[in-house]
């Protein structure tokens, strides 16, 4: 009588089996067709029959797959698909499918695809013509202001707080619990979290790009509710893995609607979320549109390890005579590879902060959880007796000093702190005591000078250490042990 019947599990019957032949390639028409394959998509977007069932396993909605290979081409809006690799060739503007109205929400059916630029870009018409350039990487990707794809631009706008503030990381769990209430996704209440929409291991490229702009309130900061939203904490492991992503689909001609899109097979994902439209969002497109772009960059490894040279668009290339940005550049094979394996892989984390934990908001209560600030592991000394800190003392690398240096080396300190420092010195030093001890530190460094009992604590002090035990001193000072 207390014991109810196991849970049924989640039906995939309705979703088709995965395979590789559902999946659709994307071409560059400006290289052989043994190493110009771009992107690989995932396509789950079968039609539905009057059953609710799809009736085939294959399809992807071309406007996902156009914006998907724009972005890579830097944000090129103009471009088409098409069968065929040259666009010249006989009938191929009959089967071109463009970012207008009506070509982007049809079906493609086919395992391959050609996304071609107007004359001049493509270069696949004149033998001399370069191919159109590249974009490698979410880093080097300028994000597109004021012009975004047709669709995208489509949406309704976030409209921000009447009273926009900062948030602390606490306080944003607070005004997403009151905003969202329940997972963007699933609808439940519990075991909720904090998902960041333009990642917060992207920080540098969102300040890079003006995306604060965007924000809620005067603030540059990631944590902002326009960019983050309530998922059930196994919605948010997929959102970062990422097997979904959050794009605009048309319920009719007029409207486009957010829903998840799978991106990577999943027969309980498809079945339960596949195409399913968004609860409520106040999440602001343009934070959307960057996560779009975060989650298609890392399919492009095939396509710069394929040991050939490649033409490429670098957004972080400045010309320093006129701070414009520089030319496309035809990268070696080398060089291309070093785009992939030279990009921190952190998907989850920012080089600031490891490990995080989010915020949990768990049975309806906001929790207790911080986000932990990332810090390299501390050292705890413990002086059981005076050798273990002689042992420090004696084996402290310490670089020699010079006199043409302001101070011992500061890591990340520049010139003009530098420089600040030492015109301090010369106001508040008088008697150029320190530049005294700065010559008589190199001395001991060189061995001009031996290091005796009553000259310890003065070398100990000079490198910036500290005396925290009474009996370390003592040992020093009576010089007991070597």
């Amino acid at each position: 009588m207390y014991v109810r019947s196991a849970a049924t599990p989640p039906d995939a019957s309705l979703a088709p089996p995965t395979s590789q032949s559902r999946y659709i390639i994307f071409r560059h028409p400006g290289y052989d067709d043994a190493r110009n394959v771009l992107l690989k998509l995932f396509a789950p977007d079968a039609l539905l029959s009057s059953s609710s069932s799809p009736s085939s396993g294959f399809g992807l909605h071309a406007g996902y797959a156009l914006t998907a290979c724009g972005i890579v081409a830097g944000n090129r809006w103009d471009g088409w698909l098409s069968e065929h690799r040259h666009h010249n060739r006989d009938g191929d503007e009959l089967t071109r499918i463009t970012f207008g109205d009506v070509d982007r929400d049809k079906m493609l059916d086919k395992h391959s695809y050609y996304f071609h630029l107007p004359c001049n870009d493509d270069g696949d018409d004149d033998a001399l013509s370069p191919p159109y350039p590249i974009v490698p990487t979410f880093r080097e990707w300028p994000f597109p202001h004021d012009h975004l794809p047709p669709s995208w631009s489509q949406t309704t706008p976030f409209e921000p707080p009447e009273q926009p503030q900062t948030y602390s990381v606490s306080g944003l769990t607070t005004v997403l619990r009151q905003r969202d209430v329940t997972c963007r996704i699933t609808g439940h209440r519990e075991v909720l979290q904090i998902a960041h929409v333009c990642p917060q291991a992207e920080e540098d490229w969102y300040l890079r790009n003006g995306m604060p702009r965007y924000n809620a309130g005067n603030t540059e900061s990631v944590d902002n509710p326009a960019n983050a939203l309530l998922l059930r904490a196994d919605m948010h492991i997929a959102f970062d893995k990422p097997s979904f992503v959050l794009v605009p689909k048309p319920v009719n001609v007029e409207l486009q609607q957010f829903v998840l899109h799978l991106f990577e097979p999943s027969r309980e994902f498809e079945s339960l979320y596949h195409n399913r439209a968004m609860q409520s969002l106040e999440v602001n497109v343009e934070f959307l549109f960057a996560r779009f772009a975060w989650t298609i960059f890392p399919l492009l490894a095939s396509f710069l390890k394929c040991k050939v040279q490649r033409r490429l668009r670098l957004s972080t290339t400045i010309n320093e005579a006129n701070s414009a940005e520089m030319t496309p550049i035809f990268a070696s094979a080398e060089q291309c590879e070093n785009f992939i394996t030279k990009t921190p892989k952190s998907r989850n984390s920012s080089p600031k902060k490891r490990g995080r934990t989010e915020d949990s908001i768990a049975d309806g209560n906001i929790g207790s959880l911080r986000e932990e600030e990332y810090q390299q592991p501390r050292k705890r000394h413990r002086h059981s007796g005076p050798a273990h800190g002689l042992v420090n003392i004696k084996t402290a690398s310490v670089e020699a000093p010079s006199l043409n240096e302001s101070s011992p080396a500061t890591p990340g300190a520049t010139s003009l702190q530098q420089e600040w420092l030492q015109q301090e010195r010369l106001r508040s030093d008088t008697d150029l005591r320190w530049e005294k001890e700065v010559a008589w530190a190199a001395e001991v460094y060189k061995g001009g000078i031996t290091l005796g009992e009553a000259n310890a604590r003065r070398w100990l002090e000079f490198n910036g250490g500290e005396l925290e035990d009474c009996r370390l001193l003592k040992v020093i000072e009576d010089g007991s042990i070597e």
